[in-house]
């Protein structure tokens, strides 16, 4: 048993987003649970009472072929609400979910949003697919994978309105840029993660390096070597947002 599939679902149960969908609970002839121990677990875990089918007298045997079908992931549900794009759509939904709830942004499964979570962020936030565009010109020209572009775009213009934008618009476009420029730091790293099979980032280390890059680029820092070290005393950067009016006048002052 995944107790935190079962955590995912009770958690769905306390918010009364379960829905009886037809699947039953299935029980052999000798009283054997064959099918639905997550669900049962998770009604003892939420103490919310919620419908079920049961089907009893099952034989023992009849479990080999269950649960053989495939099973509808985020990309299907998004299909089925008229969204294009939905494999990167889904992947940027659960992104924008771990950063939003504070978890470590990578590709756990026992942080990942449900389906009705998913569904209620895009609601909330639809801008979320406005980078789409430019994400794909950045995967042209960089190979940085669009859904990490669409949010990081998005979290960007988020904290600093149109900065996130132009930030990877200049991605596109490094010419003429100075070697210490953060976004010539930045290609350099991934043209690596491209051209070397060795080199390869993983989703937390990447996200790391474009927003250290970031903050450095509308800081005005120079950058001449991008790195990020899981696992030292170096923590997670943040996106930093602009200083109030009143500082920068101070500073200016």
């Amino acid at each position: 048993m995944r107790q935190d599939y079962v955590r995912k679902l009770a958690a769905a149960m306390e918010r009364g987003e379960w829905r009886e969908n037809g699947e039953p609970i299935q029980i052999a002839e000798d009283g054997t649970l064959l099918n639905g121990q997550h669900r049962l677990h998770a009604v003892v875990k939420s103490g919310v009472t919620v419908p079920f089918l049961v089907i009893r007298g099952l034989p023992v045997v009849s479990q080999a072929t269950m649960d053989a079908g495939l099973r509808r992931n985020l990309s299907d549900v998004l299909a089925l609400h008229g969204e294009n794009e939905t494999a990167n759509l889904a992947a940027m939904l659960a992104m924008l979910y771990r950063y939003r709830n504070g978890h470590r942004l990578n590709n756990s499964g026992s942080t990942a949003p449900t389906s009705q979570e998913a569904l209620a962020l895009l609601a909330d936030e639809p801008g979320i697919k406005e980078g789409l565009p430019l994400a794909r010109q950045v995967l042209r020209d960089t190979g940085l994978r669009i859904s990490v572009t669409a949010v990081l775009i998005y979290l960007f213009d988020e904290a600093d309105p149109g900065q996130g934008t132009r930030f990877f618009e200049g991605i596109c476009q490094p010419d003429g840029l100075s070697s210490g420029n953060p976004i010539v730091a930045l290609r350099s790293i991934l043209e690596r993660d491209q051209r070397d099979p060795t080199y390869r980032l993983t989703s937390y280390v990447l996200f790391a390096m474009v927003i250290k890059a970031f903050n450095a680029w509308r800081e005005g820092r120079d950058v001449f070597v991008l790195a990020f070290k899981p696992g030292t005393r170096e923590a997670f950067p943040k996106i930093l947002e602009p200083a109030p009016v009143e500082e920068q006048a101070a500073a200016e002052g």
